[in-house]
């Protein structure tokens, strides 16, 4: 076309120069056409030209090089399709190649780098988009071209969802969880508005489709269920055939995973307040179940018609299906399971029914087929375990045929990790399922069995004893090969069999087995095999060789082994087996020989070992005797052997043999046999002769016929007719019983009665009532009795008896075989047929009772037929009978049924799988590695041999090597549509594999992605590759697989011109491309480790967010939601951001946050990404006043912002608001308070409004703790009156006591209206306001808080820990905020909580339980800190202290466990550990605790092997040295590790002197003192660990540490503060010291350890003088030191080597110095803080010899010149040091060198001065009688008349009883003892003595004092003991009388 034109024209010549090869012809060409065409345009007049030449020699002029005036040309190119000719190069040219062209400009204008070329290209692909009527949102080329745009096929598409919803019934629908508002509705009507008429556009409804699954994120899950019903659309989508089913898949996957994170949501959210909208108004929704039975039956429909590139997406959508039905908890459609069901049977028969001669092509026609049948398996699984566990009216059997299914799936059942989860399957379905316990038995037997067809077998006698389940299985196998290992093995382990008889009864059961094999062939190779062993053993004997070595020949005989062990049973079947027509005759005569061997055997063995083996035989004989019938040399063999004359056996056992014979068919045989009888008869007879009846007998044994019953009686004349009715004589039968029971009976009654009775034995229901064990008995007996002592007619007794016998032996089985087995049965029976010969009924009866003792074994009787299951050989019986040989039994019969039970139950009638199955176990079990000629060479039988259809079957079950192979070929494809099949196949196997892929795989894998996903496509074939790159890129990374995720992020961050990096930046690209590359880059970032830091993060992070900003600007709503949502991933990582960067993009996301002005669910998703966003960058926000946001403007401005989202519809968006306000109002820097007077528009202000947030019942509960916290977090600011005022007038703590009532603790929340919830995060915030309002005003506490029911109901929460819920919120409540709430009432209201909690034995023990349930958690340290504070609480109060002493000394384990968090290392510098060693030091030193310490003593604590106990509280390091188990004492557990606690604070290598000691030393120390000290146990360990030795390397470590040297120079040098870190140290250590060492039990015994310690203490005695503190410590500790151990007061007696003084000395001095200085001691360590002590020690050292000297040598007693002095008012010496003094004076006058008669008249001044029991008095009294002891001071003190009359005056004084009116005189008789003791030592002794005492007045006082005493003892001699000290005073005088008138 051209447009004509008068004026102006542009020639084709001219236009032509705009290609030509020279540059400068190419200008002006250039300048020609640019100004003629935008002259005329600008002018609008008309232009001569060809447009589409024009535009085309435009794109050619980017040909030539260089790349002159881009920008000209592209803004010519502009204005030519934005003008009038526009319309003709659209006509000409379609979208697609002008575009492709336009990108391919675009890459060759890349270089220039230029930013207003740039823009032109992004104009003009905006314009052709606009020009070609392509929306902005239209998918890539590749959709376009891709799909048939003619929507031919989609006719059959329903113009509406109406037949959805019809097969929607009533049920099917719910009320609404939440409703949309008018404006979400029209959003939701607008998201998939399109025509319902089949003829939608496949472009729009693809453009559509992605729009939706974006913006679905909006709105709640529920929405898309409600009216318009936008998910019933998306079924319906499903139905249409024009290539849209992808995009309605993915569509559909989306929402179901936004519907699970909503079930999720819902399942943890609680009932709020109750709605008040009324019920006909509100909407109902499509329930979630129904709409998930829908979409499953929709895609199983779809699956099997679809072609192989959609199967994918369709199974990907039922698993997720069935996901969302394990999260909602319901159990899946049964409709969907049957569906399910029928399609995993049918994709096995099909996959099991292919056949062909090419492994390979039957691999490849099976592989896709076969791994939708394993998808469909699993799924099923799945299915399967979702009903099972939440399907309650759960069909148990239909269950179970479904999931039978999959286990006889042997391929899929033996793919690894199926096996455990099937059988956990059928196990949750079955509680006890014995055909799978069968299945799982018959299957170990094969393996068993095929254990042994393999090279290396097991040994002879393991497979013996597993030869019963062998056994099971050998049928089946067909294998002669286990036949004949079998066989070895019994004959291998015969020497075992006589130490080992559980061995030898295996190879008896196994021969048996193997006799009976079902399979002829078999059972003949069996019994072939037995010659050989029999042989040779039977040679031996013969050749007089040795069978086998190591045994002897007569020996195995004995054992009943001959070649093989024999049996009974075993040579029962061997003889059956010889009647077996149809076996070769050489089989049938070896029987025959093996019985014939053992006869022989009588040559070769001994009478006593012959008789053993006859004796196993006899039972047989009758059998024999049959056989032999037709066997004359058996017949002969047994008749040589059992010789009457011959015979070795008892004449009574031999009767069974030769009665045998008298049925005999041979008329001469039955003669002959009759003989031995006669003689037997003849000799027993003379042995015991009662009767004359045996010449009778003898001469009566004509007949050898006798027991010939011709014709034989019929059996069912023996018992009445069958009759169903009852038997009705019991009665008449017991009486008959009981008389014939009665002895000395008459003959007439005896014969009645024993005719009534066989009689009534005719009815057969009447012999089964015959149970009496004594009428049995009474039948037996009363043959011999009617014989010998019956005085009537014989017949009259026998006939009857013999009758009744009969009978009873055919009913009662039990009573046959004991009759048989008594053979004075045979001898009276055929004495009964001898004597009574003529009566016909007796030799019938009598007969038939012989035949039925001979084959006891072999009968079967019943009411109306007898049933012998034996051939009998033509022997002549008395009675008809049946024959019917039953199948034997055995295990291999056994396991033959069973495995046709199992065939029958698992397969039906279909033998082919069955078959199969078997065949794949098989062949799984033995070849390890699949190779089909491995099956071929085994021994067992073809069919159960692998053929090729099975090996293909298993080859296309194993998914990984076909995936293997896939890739191979994705690799190496030549075309772009045979690439795309190969993706399509590899989705599915990802379908199925998800993350389980092998690293090999992975890594080729991201090879193929990599390979074509790393450049931008180019043309529309690219795009459509692209695409599905993408999608499996997507799913690779959604399943996690390792290569892919690392592959993709090294790509990124290595590539910068990778094609995603690219794409995001090209704001052309196509929303389907752009939402595929964003989910990609986020499941990237999801997947990735948190921890690598990539660059491309911050990169693309800054590239985005000026991309973002870009698209808003166009309107590109959709593509700012796709790049928002990888903003939100790459904001959680660590992005290097400086201060204003974070600034700047904060600012920018509000901003973006703010453009989109919505406050309903429309766009909500876009607010969470932007919140999202900021939250985590303010989270980088480095504090600064230069930072422009921490402005007060802008904080304002933040803050008005954040309020404004606070009011959102989203509750999402309500959450990030109130965290971004709390965050934000914690890191700004301007005062908060000078901000809130902003927020005045607020009603009551932002406070109020916090509050009012989190009282609103009707609010989320998320964001009202969260606006709770915020409220916390403004309570300082607003200050504790207006926080009183605030929570008054808004009823704060009604509303809290009311939400108190309604809180719920499970997990498990119900979703019926059950009225209004609280959760225990909520009540938490209501506590940690009372906690902060504490903190603010303690005397709220006590005013308000105490006296209101909230705080006491807080006790009844603490109390449901006895419930064990699994809330871990409820344990942080508990444990973290109401124990801190009542630690903190602690201080001032301690007796409200001693009137409650301390009180409550319930809250007590449920406070116990606490601490149980916080151990358990995973981060428990912080809520045990709160638990120890309020455990210390509990300690002060003796009530509640007493009860948990109580409580935890029955659980001492618990105790340990508890007490060691807190002393784990990870603790160190915590409040936790702070806490744990005051409670465990206040435990010890409370005395109520006494019996938990013992307790804590006798527990042992078991730990493993591998644990040292002194770091069981950390982690425990392996040493295989250790013993197996280690015990210790709980104590000395607590030891270790307070010890290693110790050690980490004062470690030899990193502790020093010159650290400042911080408060954990001093606890640390403090605590290990008082454990050492309360504990014996713990101080024992200390000393078996050398405790001290430790402490003191410590001390000598500083003392020898040059860089402080001596005190005074250290001082001098750094002066006296910086001592102050020493002075510390030391205190520390000496604290400790002071508390081990003050208990009794804790003695420095080793004399190195003591000159050790006292050398170290002279040493730091200089460090003494620099702190009075430390010095009064130093001092005490030693008398601690001294005080128990006799070492110590030996070297602290001494001087050491190398020091000139000994440390007593230095004790000396400090008791001279405090006793003399003027001046009190300052501070406040107490006036006698040193003196007392260093007496102490002085007098601790008057114990060895060595103290004593040295005291001595410094006169001490000297001091008492100043103590005592002359005049007593001039003594200024202080009362205590008086005092003091006089006690070590009392201790050291117990010696002879403290014992001098010194200062005696200040002693007796003392006394005179102070009162009766004055402790100075008794002090100075004991001094004297000391003195008294030694005989130089008895002149001095007798001679003394100031001494004798004190003495006088002393027993002079009067005691005060009990039960005296006058309240004058003493109380004890003390003093009166001592001075009568000081009288005894002085006058007691010597004539000259005796004799001053007798004329005194001491000695009439005595005397008064003595009958007094004697009074008092006399009226109450009950009472006199009580007197103190009057026993021994009356004892005393008594000795003194007697010596003294001796």
């Amino acid at each position: 076309m051209s447009i004509k034109s008068p004026a102006l024209q542009l020639a084709e010549p001219q236009l032509a120069k705009l290609t030509s090869e020279s540059e400068e012809i190419r200008m002006r060409a250039l300048d020609q056409v640019e100004t003629r065409f935008i002259r005329c345009l600008q002018l609008g007049e008309t232009i001569d030209f060809k447009p589409l030449l024009l535009m085309k020699q435009l794109i050619r002029w980017f040909g030539h090089k260089p790349h002159l005036a881009a920008d000209r040309v592209l803004a010519i190119m502009l204005e030519l399709l934005r003008s009038e000719y526009g319309s003709v190069v659209v006509r000409k040219i379609t979208y697609e190649r002008l575009s492709t062209e336009l990108g391919k400009v675009r890459r060759i204008l890349r270089p220039l780098e230029s930013k207003r070329v740039t823009d032109l290209l992004d104009d003009l692909q905006y314009l052709l988009l606009q020009k070609y009527n392509i929306r902005l949102e239209t998918p890539s080329g590749s959709s376009v071209s891709s799909v048939n745009v003619t929507t031919e096929g989609t006719e059959s598409v329903t113009s509406s969802i109406s037949i959805l919803k019809a097969t929607l019934k009533p049920d099917d629908y719910e009320p609404a969880w939440t409703q949309p508002c008018p404006e979400d509705l029209a959003g939701l009507q607008g998201m998939l508005d399109m025509p319902r008429n089949g003829a939608t556009d496949v472009i729009e409804v693809q453009v559509l489709l992605t729009n939706l699954i974006i913006r679905m994120g909006d709105y709640p899950a529920e929405y898309l269920l409600q009216p318009p019903y936008t998910f019933l659309i998306l079924v319906q989508l499903q139905q249409r055939r024009d290539g849209c089913l992808l995009h309605v898949n993915r569509a559909i996957i989306a929402y179901l995973k936004q519907l699970q994170r909503r079930i999720e949501d819902r399942n943890t959210t609680m009932c709020y307040a109750t709605s008040l909208d009324a019920p006909d108004s509100q909407t109902r929704q499509v329930k979630v179940e129904s709409a998930l039975a829908l979409v499953m039956t929709n895609c199983l429909d779809l699956v099997m018609k679809c072609s192989t590139n959609d199967k994918w997406h369709l199974l990907e959508l039922v698993k997720e299906s069935v996901k969302t039905y394990e999260i909602l908890k319901v159990g899946v459609a049964p409709c969907v399971t049957t569906q399910l069901g029928g399609l995993v049977k049918k994709m096995y028969n099909f996959c099991s029914s292919q056949t062909g001669t090419n492994l390979n092509e039957l691999v490849i026609s099976l592989m896709i087929p076969r791994l939708q049948s394993l998808i469909f398996n699993e799924q099923l699984m799945e299915v399967m375990l979702v009903n099972i566990n939440y399907e309650k009216n759960l069909n148990r059997d239909d269950a179970n045929a479904l999931i039978q299914q999959i286990l006889m799936d042997s391929c899929f059942v033996n793919l690894p990790g199926r096996m455990c989860s099937l059988g956990d399957l059928r196990g949750l379905v079955l509680e006890s399922s014995k055909d799978d316990d069968n299945l799982i038995q018959l299957k170990i037997a094969y393996m068993k069995a095929l254990d042994q067809l393999q090279p290396k077998t097991k040994a002879k006698a393991q497979l013996l004893m597993e030869s019963k389940e062998v056994c099971m299985v050998v049928n089946q196998l067909g294998s002669k090969k286990l036949l004949r290992q079998l066989f070895d093995a019994v004959v291998a382990c015969t020497s075992l069999y006589r130490e080992n008889p559980k061995l030898r009864t295996q190879a008896n059961e196994l021969l048996c087995n193997l006799v009976d094999l079902p399979d002829k062939e078999l059972r003949w190779f069996a019994y072939s095999l037995m010659r050989k062993p029999v042989m040779n053993h039977f040679h031996a004997f013969m050749n007089k060789t040795v069978y086998m070595t190591g045994c002897n020949n007569q020996e195995l005989v004995r054992q009943n082994i001959l070649g093989l062990p024999l049996t009974t049973e075993f040579l029962r079947k061997v003889i059956l087996q010889s009647w077996d027509t149809t076996a070769p005759d050489n089989v049938r005569q070896w029987c025959l020989d093996y019985f014939i061997l053992l006869f022989k055997l009588n040559s070769f063995l001994a009478n006593k070992d012959l008789k053993n083996v006859l004796t196993m035989l006899i039972p047989l004989l009758p059998l024999l005797i049959c056989r032999s019938i037709s066997d004359t040399q058996l017949d002969n063999v047994i008749w040589s052997l059992w010789k009457p004359n011959a015979c070795i056996i008892d004449p009574p056992l031999m009767m069974r043999v030769y009665v045998c014979y008298l049925f005999h068919p041979n008329s001469d045989i039955r003669q002959i046999g009759a003989m031995p009888i006669n003689c037997i008869l003849q000799s027993m007879d003379k042995v015991s002769k009662s009767r004359d009846i045996s010449d009778e007998l003898i001469s009566k044994w004509e007949d050898p016929d006798i027991c010939i019953i011709e014709p034989a009686v019929n059996y069912k004349d023996i018992f009445a007719e069958p009759t169903n009715e009852a038997f009705q004589g019991q009665r008449s039968l017991d009486a008959l019983i009981r008389l014939l029971e009665t002895r000395d009976l008459r003959p007439s009654i005896r014969k009645s009665s024993m005719t009534q009775l066989n009689v009534l034995l005719r009815n057969w229901k009447a012999c089964e009532c015959f149970n009496s064990a004594e009428g049995l008995s009474m039948i037996v007996y009363s043959l011999p009795n009617g014989l010998e002592f019956y005085s009537g007619d014989p017949a009259d007794i026998l006939v009857p008896a013999v009758s009744i016998l009969m009978k009873l032996m055919l009913q009662n089985p039990d009573y046959r075989v004991k009759v048989a087995h008594t053979p004075d049965v045979y001898i009276n029976l055929l004495r009964t047929i001898l004597l009574l010969p003529h009566e016909r009924e007796l030799r019938q009866n009598a007969s038939i009772c012989l035949f039925l003792m001979l084959f006891h074994d072999s009968i079967v009787a019943t009411e109306d037929k007898l049933v012998i299951n034996i051939p009998l050989g033509g022997l002549i019986l008395p009675v008809t009978y049946e024959v019917h040989i039953p199948e034997p039994a055995s295990a291999v019969i056994d396991g033959v049924k069973l495995q046709q039970h199992l065939d029958k139950t698992f397969f039906g009638t279909n033998e082919a799988s069955s078959a199969q199955h078997w065949r794949l176990f098989l062949y799984k079990y033995i070849c390890k590695v699949m190779k089909f000629e491995s099956m071929q060479v085994v021994d067992i039988r073809n069919e159960l041999k692998i053929n090729l259809c099975d090996m293909a079957l298993m080859q296309a079950s194993e998914a990984e090597i076909q995936l293997r192979s896939q890739l191979v070929a994705a690799s190496n494809c030549s075309s772009h549509d045979a690439l795309q099949q190969k993706l399509d196949i590899i989705q599915l196997f990802l379908v199925y594999l998800r993350s389980s892929i092998f690293e090999s795989d992975g890594k080729s894998l991201w090879k193929v992605i990599h390979k074509y996903i790393r450049s931008a496509p180019a043309n529309d074939a690219d795009c459509r590759l692209y695409m599905s790159l993408l999608e499996l890129c997507l799913s690779c990374l959604r399943f996690s697989v390792p290569h892919v995720i690392n592959g993709l992020s090294e790509a990124l961050e290595t590539d910068p011109n990778h094609s995603f990096l690219l794409l995001l930046q090209d704001r052309t690209i196509s929303l389907d491309v752009l939402y595929l590359i964003g989910q990609c880059l986020e499941q990237l970032l999801a997947a990735e480790d948190c921890e690598i830091q990539m660059k491309w993060h911050g990169k693309l992070f800054f590239q985005l967010s000026a991309v973002a900003r870009k698209h808003f600007e166009i309107r590109q709503l959709q593509h700012v939601r796709c790049i928002l949502g990888i903003l939100r991933r790459l904001s959680e990582r660590e992005l290097i951001l400086t201060g204003l960067q974070v600034m700047h993009y904060c600012q920018h996301f509000m901003q973006l946050s703010s453009d989109l002005r919505t406050s309903t669910h429309t766009g909500a998703q876009w607010q969470r990404d932007c919140l999202h966003i900021i939250c985590e960058l303010h989270l980088r926000q480095s504090s600064g006043k230069t930072n422009p946001m921490c402005e007060a403007g802008a904080t304002n401005k933040v803050l008005r912002y954040l309020l404004g989202l606070s009011g959102h519809t989203d509750c999402e968006v309500r959450a990030l608001s109130w965290v971004l306000m709390a965050d934000w109002i914690i890191c700004c820097d301007v005062k908060i308070e000078n901000i809130l007077p902003g927020l005045n528009f607020l009603p009551g202000g932002l406070p109020a409004c916090c509050l009012t947030t989190m009282l609103d019942v009707h609010e989320v509960m998320l964001v009202r703790v969260l606006a709770g916290n915020v409220f916390i977090l403004l309570m300082p600011l607003v200050g504790a009156e207006g926080c009183v005022d605030l929570l008054r007038n808004h009823t704060f703590l009604k509303d809290a006591s009311r939400a108190l009532r309604t809180l719920h603790v499970s997990n498990h929340l119900e979703k019926q209206s059950v009225g209004e919830q609280h959760s225990c995060e909520i009540i938490s915030c209501y506590v940690s306001i009372c906690v902060t309002m504490v903190g603010l005003d303690p005397e709220w506490c006590g005013a308000t808080l105490c006296q209101h029911s909230f705080l006491t109901g807080l006790s009844d929460v603490i109390k449901m820990a006895a419930l064990r819920p699994s809330s871990t919120a409820f344990f942080e409540l508990c444990a973290e905020h109401i124990c801190e709430l009542y630690a903190l009432c602690y201080e001032n209201n301690f007796e409200f909580l001693q009137r409650t909690i301390c009180r409550d034995t319930v809250f007590l023990e449920n406070f116990l339980s606490l601490m149980t349930h916080v151990m358990d958690l995973e981060f428990h340290e912080r809520l045990l800190s709160q638990l120890f504070k309020l455990l210390l609480v509990f300690c002060k109060d003796s009530n509640a202290f007493s009860f948990l002493c109580e409580d935890l000394k029955e659980r001492p384990s618990f105790f340990i466990d508890f007490f060691l968090i807190g002393l784990h290392q990870s603790s160190k510098g915590t409040d936790l550990k702070r806490y744990t060693l005051k409670c465990l030091a206040l435990i010890f030193i409370k005395k109520q605790s006494a019996p938990l310490v013992q307790q804590l003593e006798q527990y042992v604590v078991p730990l493993s092997p591998s644990c040292d106990p002194a770091k069981h509280a950390e982690h425990c390091t392996t040493n295989s040295k250790e013993p197996a188990e280690i015990n210790i004492k709980a104590i000395a557990f607590i030891y270790r590790v307070l010890e290693q606690l110790f050690i980490r604070y004062y470690g030899a290598r990193t502790f020093t002197f010159l650290q400042a000691l911080d408060p954990d030393h001093v606890q640390v120390c403090e605590t290990f003192g008082v454990f050492l000290k309360y504990s014996n146990e713990a101080a024992s360990a200390a000393d078996e660990v050398h405790l001290l030795d430790r402490i003191l390397i410590i001390l000598d470590t500083f003392l020898n540490d040059e860089k402080i040297g001596n005190a005074s120079s250290y001082v001098r040098r750094v002066g006296a503060h910086r001592s102050q870190e020493i002075i510390g140290n030391l205190l520390g250590l000496f604290k400790m010291l002071s508390l081990w060492y003050s208990a009794h039990h804790s003695v420095i015994k080793e004399p190195t350890s003591a000159g050790t310690m006292v050398n170290i203490l002279v040493r730091l005695w200089p460090w003494l003088s620099h702190s009075a503190e430390l010095k009064q410590l130093v001092v005490q500790v030693v008398m601690f030191f001294t005080e128990h151990s006799f070492e110590m007061c030996r070297h602290t007696s001494l001087v050491l080597s190398g020091q000139s003084h000994s440390l007593l000395q230095l004790m000396s001095r400090v008791a001279d110095f405090e006793t003399t200085r003027k001046e009190p001691s300052a501070g406040t360590f107490g006036e006698t803080a040193c003196i007392i002590p260093a007496l102490r020690v002085m007098g601790n050292c008057c114990s060895c010899s060595e103290g004593r000297q040295s005291l001595s040598k410094m006169h001490v007693l000297d001091m008492f010149d100043t103590i005592l002095p002359a005049n007593p008012a001039g003594n200024k010496v202080r009362p205590q040091v008086v005092h003091a003094w006089l006690a070590f004076w009392e201790v050291y006058s117990r010696y002879d060198v403290g014992a001098k008669a010194c200062h005696l008249r200040s002693l007796i001044s003392i006394i005179r001065r102070k009162s009766p029991l004055d402790e100075h008095r008794i002090l100075s009294l004991r001094i004297l009688r000391n003195m008294c002891f030694f005989n130089i001071n008895r002149t001095v003190l007798t001679d003394m008349t100031e001494f004798t009359n004190m003495l006088r005056d002393i027993i002079n004084q009067l005691v005060l009883q009990k039960d005296a009116s006058n309240g004058k005189g003493l109380i004890s008789f003390e003093e009166h003892r001592l001075a009568t003791l000081m009288l005894y030592r002085l006058f007691g002794f010597g004539a000259k003595y005796k004799a001053m005492l007798r004329g005194t007045k001491l000695m009439r006082a005595l005397s008064h004092l003595k009958d007094q005493l004697a009074g008092m003892k006399t009226e109450n001699p009950d009472r006199f003991s009580d007197i103190p000290h009057a026993p021994e005073l009356f004892e005393l005088l008594t000795n003194l009388f007697e010596a003294v008138q001796a």
